[in-house]
């Protein structure tokens, strides 16, 4: 019997029992995607590292070094399991050629360091897209993946190497995976040549950097190790890095990806709820002497309840299965990133067992919310639903008539405008949807502005400026920033510049073990930067520090520290906590110069009198300076960072704002198709008492634009209330450093594009569906 009903209801309500259908089926396809791509980055980086085997402890150095000081210092630091110390040779982007079926281009916009290295006996290897270590012959390259998607490069392209006279030429045969430096927020890339080929330019071209390189039977030994090798005074010209950061580097593309796609999934959930609340009551609504009947002759509320409820099981159960099939074929499209970042993985056993996990969460929320809004049976009682055929709204109010204001107010405005004002929950559904619909386009929208912003650049370390200039670290550290301070002094086209030089200094964590703090010392130090808590450092003996090392050291804005340098003991105040992604997220900022420390960088930010010259005079100021120095306009330097997740972000939000005004669409479709259905009888009486097809149409039309107008707008004020925090409580989640941010908001995109694109197609397909209207008789309207 209950199948029957089931079965009848299906065929009564097939249009609306098919919407619910899809919603439950997108809302658990997304869902379970989402948790495919979590697992899937997570195990793909996993494999990849146990192939590739990045080392626990990174340190680069350029300049000479003492390889048997550095054997002397692993061979004695208890916890080392393996050591290497590996050549790379680092050349210029201009120097790289690539010949792309007859277009030729050079590398020279790149701001990362390119590194010319042979492969790695057993640890670092650099590998292909199945996790096989490559081989190359003479004459062949690899090129590093990431740079697939900044350049057009494919298999089979000429790579020409120009550089100190010497020439050469190569095919590309691969595109490597370097689990190390696999992410354009690292500093360097690698392109991987032949042992043979690397032996003819070895010492030739190029300015050598070396990889010391450290590994541990425990990961987290990698800090320890970190302040214990910089303050034996081993070889530190240039990056030190962990293996928590590389791992963080690598997957923050995917993480953001991951954080937009659980949001439209959570979202499309709510719709899904609204749209069973929908239905759900306009059944009973419609079966409300039925309902009476069946408490009459005494069948239990239990019973009654599973009639109805056996109904949503089973459209939950088929659009749970359905949507995780669609996850599956779909799980190739989003996880496309992660295969070519990652290598070509098979879907993981963890994200088999999560998604079925999360498929059965999604069916168990639809079940329990379905029996909540099923307990309203309770409430109805025979006498209300027998006589009055009215059982769920016993408590409502008479509609106030309003009818005299129609002097100011044409009538069919009037009477649009009363039912919307006078009866909103029976248009809530429209309302809470927009609202969502909204919040799906904007906070993806918002967070994508954000990341492609200048200002941006102040959850980077640094201050919003037209031109950022890095001094490279090496042997020619102080005579590159003479000559860049030279250049700046005598250029009259700049308005102001401002310049910082890295030191390293100690102190002590909150286990008062000696740790390192790298500071950023200048006048201008720690201004404009986004602050946590407290303020940018003013005195000589304030300092501010990284939101990572607050947390490290267990101090807060006020706290004292002491900082150990030459020989010395400072105490300073905390002025304030900020937040930064570079450098592992570990740094401090301070006014005081620390004399007598060597400086580790030099960066000047500067801004011109006219920022229309931007482009120009940095590429002016590129060619003066020479090698050894990076000269890149602020966009460009944020464009280059972040571009892999910019990319990646943009392809989510397009996809979000589509179903986001599909659902829109399709709820009020469905909405108004039930509305009308309910209405016949109104409908009936408007027309038999003289009102036109169209004033009927444009009641309709005021009716769903005014509701359209009210969601949109609550949608707007809703973003700009809660989005910043859903994006700071994932920030938080992700640890890259950054726990707080302040959404950048495209004012056109919020307050024009949005809304009218929304209001335009609600309002289209609201004036087609009413065009049905002609088609009803007054007549047997009024005889049923």
């Amino acid at each position: 019997m209950n199948w029957l009903i089931v079965k009848n209801d299906f065929k009564r309500n097939k249009i609306m029992n098919i919407a619910l259908l899809l919603f439950m089926m997108f809302s658990a396809c997304l869902t379970v995607l989402s948790v495919i791509m979590a697992a899937q980055t997570i195990t793909s980086i996993s494999n990849l590292y146990g192939t590739a085997q990045p080392p626990h402890f990174l340190q680069m150095h350029k300049g000479k070094i003492d390889q048997e000081q550095i054997d002397d210092f692993m061979l004695g630091y208890s916890g080392i399991t393996y050591f290497q110390t590996i050549k790379m040779i680092n050349v210029y982007g201009e120097d790289i050629t690539v010949v792309n079926d007859g277009k030729t281009f050079n590398l020279s916009d790149i701001r990362l360091d390119i590194g010319l290295v042979k492969q790695n006996e057993e640890k670092d290897l650099l590998l292909n897209a199945k996790h096989e270590k490559v081989e190359l012959q003479e004459g062949e390259i690899g090129v590093p993946v990431i740079l697939k998607g900044m350049h057009p490069i494919e298999i089979g392209d000429k790579i020409i190497l120009n550089s100190n006279g010497i020439s050469m030429e190569f095919v590309v045969t691969e595109f490597i995976l370097d689990a190390q430096m696999n992410s354009t927020m690292a500093s360097s890339t690698r392109f991987l040549l032949s042992d043979v080929d690397y032996g003819k330019i070895e010492d030739s071209v190029g300015e050598n950097e070396y990889l010391i390189e450290a590994y541990f039977k425990d990961t987290s030994e990698a800090s320890n190790f970190q302040t214990a090798y910089e303050n034996a005074n081993l070889p530190q010209n240039g990056q030190g890095v962990t293996y928590a950061m590389i791992f963080i580097l690598s997957a923050l593309t995917d993480i953001v990806t991951v954080f937009v796609m659980l949001l439209v999934s959570l979202l499309l959930i709510i719709v899904s709820f609204i749209c069973v609340r929908f239905t759900i009551m306009a059944s009973l609504e419609e079966e409300i002497r039925e309902i009476g009947t069946m408490k009459a002759i005494g069948i239990p509320f239990l019973n009654i309840r599973n009639i109805y409820l056996n109904k949503y099981r089973l459209l939950a159960v088929l659009g749970v299965i359905m949507g995780y099939i669609l996850a599956f074929f779909m799980s190739g499209i989003f996880t496309n990133h992660i295969s070519t970042t990652f290598g070509n993985m098979k879907i993981s056993n963890l994200a088999v067992i999560l998604s079925l996990v999360v498929g059965f969460i999604v069916y168990f929320l639809i079940i329990v919310y379905c029996k909540g809004v099923l307990k309203k049976l309770k409430r109805v009682t025979v006498v209300d639903a027998l006589t009055m055929g009215n059982g769920f709204d016993k408590d409502s109010k008479s509609i106030r008539d309003g009818l005299y204001k129609s002097k100011a107010l044409p009538v069919n405005w009037l009477l649009g405008t009363r039912e919307v004002f006078y009866e909103f929950k029976n248009w809530i559904i429209i309302y809470a949807v927009l609202i969502i619909a909204v919040l799906m386009i904007l906070i993806p929208v918002n967070l994508l502005n954000t990341f492609e912003s200048p200002e941006f650049i102040t959850y980077m370390g640094s201050s919003v400026e037209d031109i950022l200039i890095e001094v490279e670290n090496g042997e020619r550290l102080e005579e590159g920033y003479e000559k860049v301070r030279s250049v700046l002094k005598n250029d009259r086209s700049i308005k102001y510049f401002w310049e910082y030089r890295r030191v390293r200094v100690n102190t002590y964590d909150s286990d008062d073990e000696q740790m390192n703090l790298y500071i950023d010392c200048g006048i201008n130090s720690g201004n404009q930067l986004k602050y946590l808590s407290g303020a940018a450092p003013k005195k000589e003996n304030e300092i501010a520090i990284s939101y990572f090392n607050a947390d490290k050291i267990r101090k807060n804005p006020g706290d004292k520290i002491v900082l150990i340098f030459d020989g010395n003991q400072k105490e300073f105040v905390i002025s304030g906590v900020y937040q930064d992604v570079t450098s592992g997220g570990f740094t401090a900022k301070s006014t005081y110069n620390f004399y007598g420390l060597d400086s580790e960088k030099y960066s000047f930010s500067v801004n011109l009198k006219d920022e229309a010259n931007i482009e120009k005079k940095a590429k002016e100021w590129s060619e003066i300076l020479g090698v050894g120095i990076t000269v890149d306009p602020m966009e460009d330097f944020i464009n280059q960072t972040l571009g892999g997740v910019s990319r990646q972000l943009k392809i989510i939000v397009i996809s979000t704002a589509v179903v986001g005004i599909s659902i829109a669409v399709i709820i009020t479709v469905l909405f108004l198709k039930l509305r009308l259905a309910k209405d016949l009888s109104e409908i009936a009486v408007l027309k038999a008492i003289g009102f036109f097809e169209r004033d009927i149409q444009q009641q309709y039309m005021i009716k769903t634009g005014v509701v359209s107008i009210m969601g949109i707008l609550s949608g707007i004020l809703l973003n700009n209330l809660i989005g910043g925090k859903i994006v700071n409580t994932a920030l938080s989640i992700a640890g890259i450093g950054i726990r707080e941010v302040q959404l950048i908001s495209n004012s056109f995109v919020e307050f024009v594009l949005c809304p009218v694109i929304l209001m335009g197609w609600i309002l289209i397909v609201t004036a087609i569906l009413m065009k049905t209207i002609k088609k009803y008789n007054i007549i047997s309207i009024i005889n049923e």
